[in-house]
């Protein structure tokens, strides 16, 4: 979590505040004249009138004060900070609050549990306790069937290549690739930038609105799979949506503010996603249960029907479990690219090729997409990977000055340049077709929420070989290519004609607060 970031940050991973300043505001008493806090004789803080010999009142009233609270909803509408404090997100969405909904359920039979487990979890499992992959699958198969006693078990492998399909789609309409289905596409802002990850959203909406026109409308995989698996499950076992509890494990912790956001809740509170736990939170639910990860036995029949049973009927279980080409971040770049090369293969039957180009830190890297005609290659998309706050905040002033860099304008330097793909990468935003822009370095795979590096003989491995070693794992999973047209007839075929419900969403500026019609307030954590 971190407080305000500012162009002057020269780190990623800045220190959290020692205050929230969200604005509480103050309920005056119906007594005339002065009154004082006290303390009464239970220990509660009380609000007291008193007599100060001016008053027409003799007598003293007592009113109980409730203490201010916090709450997920109020972080999100906050501009204060670019994420909640941990403490807040820890205190409605985690391990310890699924717990308690688990032993509460006891007392209605009819209550549905799913959960959904995200690639990056799964890879970071297996680091963890070097075993394979599948194994992790069984053994958590194990867990959450048989030992936590949920019903429903899936990856997110489904959400994801939803996501991807209408992620491709949406590039090309705006880069008028493609025609829209009513008409001819219009130019719109370039580039087109990833949204699927909520710090960076949360840093958006909150200190940079300049930014929201280039935003991604596509919705991530976590609530993608949440709206379909509520979907079906609902149609599958006659139960309203709020008898349907889904737990979605997640890398990051900016993940329960995603869940949280209103936009992602039906009209009556019924949210796609109940509670977010992160990777290291399902290891703390076993210390806390007094289970060990590796004493759970592994499911025999996970691969073997195991899976199988565990998902909706609907449900394309292998593609549930399966991983995609590109980067542990979702493979979103590479999606768009290919989607474009296929685009440009059909309308001119020329055959393309992607060139990497580094640019000055490994968060920061361009991908060229080049057309090959004869012995020339041509430059026919772009995009880049940016990763990190560091890069961020690069981003988003030269988003901020239209792309001018340098004192040249993006036409003049443009101009100067082949158009042969070059080798060094250049962060000029308004050449690219899509950014995949992520808040962590390493992008998903090296997430907060995720379990860090073990410590053996007292000594650690380092941060940058254990993220290669979960990289590792991740690379190691099964994968499928992504049809986008077979993915956007299955969703549409179980989602219906409004498709535009499930896949996409809008994001805003979130305003500082303005104390009105003179209600008084304070900030929680003021220093009196």
């Amino acid at each position: 979590m971190s407080a305000i970031l500012s162009a002057q940050d020269l780190n990623d991973f800045i220190g959290p505040g020692l205050a929230c300043i969200n604005p509480v505001v103050v309920n005056r008493s119906d007594t005339n004249g002065p009154t004082e806090i006290q303390i009464d004789s239970s220990g509660n803080p009380v609000e007291v009138s008193v007599d100060d010999g001016l008053s027409n009142t003799t007598t003293t009233a007592a009113t109980q004060l409730t203490p201010a609270q916090i709450n997920l909803s109020d972080c999100l509408a906050c501009s204060g900070c670019i994420t909640s404090a941990e403490s807040v997100l820890v205190s409605l969405q985690s391990h310890t609050e699924l717990l308690s909904v688990l032993r509460q359920s006891r007392k209605d039979p009819k209550q549905v549990f799913v959960a959904s487990i995200s690639h990056q979890s799964r890879a970071s499992l297996s680091a963890a306790f070097n075993i394979s992959v599948d194994a992790v699958d069984a053994k958590l198969v194990t867990l959450f069937r048989d030992i936590l006693g949920f019903q429903y078990l899936v990856g997110t492998g489904v959400g994801r290549q939803v996501s991807l399909a209408y992620s491709a789609q949406e590039v090309l309409l705006k880069s008028g690739k493609v025609e829209e289905s009513n008409g001819p596409s219009v130019m719109h802002k370039r580039p087109v930038l990833a949204s699927i990850c909520p710090g960076w959203i949360c840093y958006v909406e909150k200190t940079h609105p300049h930014v929201l026109p280039y935003l991604s409308a596509i919705k991530s995989p976590q609530q993608i799979t949440g709206s379909l698996l509520k979907r079906l499950i609902r149609d599958e076992r006659g139960v309203s949506a709020d008898e349907i509890y889904h737990v979605s494990v997640m890398p990051c912790f900016d993940k329960k503010l995603e869940a949280s956001r209103p936009d992602f809740a039906t009209g009556d509170g019924v949210r796609d996603v109940d509670c977010v736990i992160t990777t290291k939170e399902v290891v703390q639910l076993l210390l806390d249960e007094n289970m060990d990860f590796m004493n759970i036995s592994e499911a025999k029949d996970a691969r073997t029907g195991g899976l199988q049973a565990m998902a909706p009927k609907l449900w394309p279980v292998e593609k549930s479990w399966e991983s995609s080409d590109g980067s542990s971040s979702g493979g979103y770049l590479w999606h768009v690219l290919a989607a474009l090369g296929g685009e440009i293969t059909k309308s001119e039957s020329k055959p393309t090729d992607l060139k990497v180009v580094p640019g000055k830190n490994s968060d920061m890297v361009e991908y060229h997409l080049v057309a090959i005609d004869g012995d020339k290659e041509v430059v026919v998309g772009k995009a880049a990977q940016v990763y990190g706050f560091r890069n961020i905040q690069n981003l988003v002033r030269k988003l901020k000055t239209g792309g001018k860099t340098g004192g040249r304008t993006v036409q003049s330097a443009r101009a100067k340049k082949s158009s042969a793909a070059t080798s060094t990468a250049t962060l000029t935003p308004t050449e690219y077709d899509y950014i995949e822009v992520m808040a962590c370095p390493g992008g998903c795979i090296n997430g907060g929420g995720q379990i860090g590096a073990p410590t053996t003989d007292g000594d650690a491995v380092g941060l940058k070989e254990w993220r290669d070693m979960v990289e590792t794992k991740y690379r190691g999973m099964r994968s499928s290519a992504v049809d986008r047209y077979a993915v956007q007839d299955w969703a549409e075929t179980i989602w219906g004609s409004d498709i535009d419900s499930l896949v996409t969403t809008s994001y805003r500026a979130v305003e500082g607060f303005d104390a009105k019609d003179g209600v008084p307030a304070v900030l929680v954590g003021d220093k009196w």
